[in-house]
């Protein structure tokens, strides 16, 4: 398998995954080791028991549930997706989208490289992830001569429409603190945050430690929404930090993302990271 394959082969959803995996005694304030634990089970753990710990009630669902309809989002006012959420079906993604701008839902993200390339699902346990030769390092473009911005783009329409943002290159596999653009706005309430001030410092990730801007960034592109605005950014080499950012729709909708693989590993043990995400919790709950 190579990133330069048109479409990846059949994966099994039932197949073995000893990478998402937590170990027994495994505590939430442990540096998270390894290639694989940093992006998937062991990160996302980290939100369920910042969450728990911080005091807030959640129903927890596995992304191939929104595909197969069984996430009742009309019953929701809060999603939040988390990590690294790469994967999605073209039908996950209007589904969230419509929720968001038609029907006013609230989606917290807080990952990076998010729906950025459309998986098929063959039945109820295969997927083909559509790779379409993409370049993850050179300009891609259709075949009109358009520049796209992500495999999603090429097979349906850049994800920055609704996430925001959309994970570029520059800034991958680095990590580094967040430098707060927009101090007056109310994510960074009772942080005591000013323009230029850090945060992010703290982290748990191993693979690429830093900060809370890493691993795999996003930032707001030209396909993000015009209201999107730019709330912090990361400190990562070669302009590549993740963007923090919020928008809001016509019919009520919010976003806020933080466009950023490595946001977890630092929830647990970076006072403002969490103070940041509480605040948006709150206020997304309201």
């Amino acid at each position: 398998m190579t990133y330069s394959t048109e479409q990846y082969a059949p994966l099994s959803l039932d197949r073995p995954d000893p990478f998402n995996h937590i170990a027994t005694e495994e505590q939430l304030t442990d540096p998270i080791q390894g290639r694989q634990g940093c992006h998937m089970a062991a990160a996302e753990w980290r939100f369920l028991g910042w969450m728990e710990r911080e005091g807030f009630e959640y129903d927890y669902y596995s992304e191939t549930q929104l595909h197969f309809d069984v996430v009742p989002l009309d019953e929701y006012d809060v999603l939040v997706i988390s990590v690294h959420p790469e994967y999605w079906s073209v039908k996950m993604v209007e589904q969230l989208k419509k929720w968001v701008h038609e029907d006013g839902g609230k989606l917290i993200y807080l990952g990076g490289n998010g729906l950025d390339c459309e998986a098929e699902f063959l039945d109820d346990h295969r997927i083909i992830y559509q790779n379409t030769k993409w370049s993850h390092t050179g300009q891609n473009y259709a075949e009109s001569g358009e520049p796209q911005e992500s495999r999603m783009h090429r097979r349906h329409e850049s994800q920055a429409g609704l996430l925001g943002q959309v994970f570029t290159w520059p800034g991958a596999m680095t990590a580094a603190p967040y430098e707060v653009i927009n101090p007056s706005h109310w994510c960074f309430s009772d942080t005591g945050l000013g323009r230029g001030d850090l945060f992010g410092t703290e982290s748990l990730h191993q693979r690429v430690p830093g900060g809370a801007s890493g691993h795999e960034t996003d930032k707001i592109s030209e396909y993000s929404p015009a209201n999107t605005e730019l709330l912090a950014k990361g400190l990562n080499p070669d302009d590549g930090g993740a963007h923090v950012i919020y928008y809001q729709t016509e019919s009520g909708g919010e976003v806020f993302s933080v466009g950023s693989i490595c946001w977890n590993a630092s929830i647990v043990v970076d006072e403002n990271v969490s103070r940041i995400t509480a605040n948006v919790l709150k206020r997304f709950s309201i």
